[in-house]
Parts: structure tokens; sequence; C-alpha cells
């Protein structure tokens, strides 16, 4: 294991993220940020190891120490407004970076149909962690403006994970597609195009999505979508600029999605 280079991510950073800190194991980094009373727009977390790492619709997600690069991002928007294109502008930066993955929706990272990455935003309250901390009066305005609430992004990204190590089975790792990776390097570089792409959620520029279409595995897919009030069979004909996924002929904004044929 290559231990992250601190000092050579916190220069490379520094324009970009306000603070960028580092522990080596933790239960969650995204409720690390969702708990802490000391809020600042842009603070960014680091875990060697996660012993309770969460991802989409409650499952867990880990890895041995050292074998992924692990992050949380915390924002502090003025508006939820636009909430369902964040994740979906961070899947799109992981893809921006490691060439030939692909996005199923909303975010997962996927390289020839084996997943990558694990990606959840979280969005709570601003003035007090969810364990009822005192309020803080760190970085309570952006912009000049009072936050309307905190969101979390957080990642994981397989890099050396062997095939026994996958926590599932249509999963993969970077050494696995024979792929030789500097952890720091990908960290840099995927907070970096992280942050050019919250820029674009932040100012609604329509390049994200039309960035996001091109990028994504599911369009034209024969998928089944499991939904909170059932499955749904049907092509998906597109994905709105709101980030909902079409399928049959109507919008659905949450789901899982399983492409019952091989990826384009």
């Amino acid at each position: 294991m290559t231990a992250l280079d601190k000092h050579r991510i916190r220069t490379a950073l520094a324009e970009d993220f306000t603070t960028v800190d580092f522990v080596e194991q933790t239960g969650s980094t995204n409720t690390d940020l969702m708990q802490t009373t000391s809020l600042a727009h842009g603070t960014v977390l680091f875990a060697d190891e996660q012993l309770s790492g969460k991802g989409r619709l409650g499952r867990s997600w880990t890895a041995p120490a050292g074998s992924q690069v692990i992050f949380s991002v915390l924002l502090l928007p003025n508006s939820l407004d636009y909430l369902g294109t964040l994740p979906l502008a961070a899947g799109l930066a992981v893809t921006d970076s490691i060439e030939g993955s692909v996005l199923k929706w909303p975010n997962d990272v996927h390289i020839d149909g084996n997943k990558l990455c694990g990606i959840l935003a979280e969005a709570g309250p601003v003035g007090q962690s969810f364990t009822s901390a005192p309020k803080t009066e760190v970085n309570k305005t952006v912009g000049g403006q009072t936050p309307s609430a905190r969101v979390v992004v957080g990642m994981g990204i397989n890099v050396t994970l062997t095939r026994e190590e996958l926590p599932i089975e249509k999963a993969t790792s970077l050494a696995l597609e024979g792929r030789d990776t500097d952890r720091t390097e990908l960290a840099i570089t995927v907070l970096k195009n992280l942050r050019r792409r919250i820029t674009q959620w932040e100012n609604q520029d329509p390049q994200l999505m039309q960035d996001y279409r091109a990028v994504c595995s599911s369009i034209d897919q024969e998928v089944r979508l499991e939904t909170p009030t059932g499955d749904v069979t049907g092509r998906v004909e597109g994905i709105s600029d709101d980030g909902r996924i079409s399928v049959a002929g109507e919008y659905y904004s949450a789901g899982d999605v399983t492409h019952l044929r091989p990826a384009r």
C-alpha cells in the first residue's frame, strides 16, 4: 500500500478547496462531514479506510485499508433546487478522470459493465449536526448569502482491490483492469474535475447535462428500474435536465437500474 501524499494533495488543491483533511480510519467520511460543527464550504475529508462506508439505497461499501481513493466534500449551497443533478456531476468528474469509464444512471461508474466507484450525496441542516450539536458561526455565508443546507458528496474509487476483495460480484478495480494507478495523482485529478463540475452545477451550465448524456451507458438500453412504488421495465429514452430518467415514456427521480442487455 502506498500512502497518499498529503502535502502534494493539499498543495495541488489549495486554489480549489477550502480545507483538505485526512484520517487513517473512520466509519464514514460522509457521516463525519454531515455531523461536523466546523462548517466550511469546500472542505474535503480523505480516509484510508471506512468501516461503515455508505452506498446508495442503504448499501454498505467497504474495502481493505489503502485500496481505494476515499473522500467526501462538504458544500453549503444557497439553494437545493437542483440537488438532483449534483450526484450526476460527481459521477461525471470520475469519468472525466478515468479513460474508458461510463455512468450507469444515476452515477455508478462502470468499466466494461463492472462497478468501479460508488458515489453518495446527502443533504442536511446547516446550523446543527444530526447529533444536535450546538450551532456554529463558522462560514455561515457563501457568496454573501446564507446557505440553505449542507450537502456532502462522497465517493470511493477501487484502485488496488483484488477479485477476492471486491464488495460485490459485478465490481472491478483499476488494478484488475490492468491500470497501474498512483492514488495521489488520481485523487488530485478527480477533485480538480469535481471542482469544475460543481461550478457548472452551481451555475446551472447546460453543458453539464450534455456531457453527462454523452457518457451515460443507460440511454437507449432496455432496463429494469426498481422504484419505491414497484419495478418498471422498458427502454431508457433519455435523461432530463433535472437528472430524471425516462423509461417507457415516464420520468423517475429515484430507483435502481439493471441493464437487461450488454451496455453499448
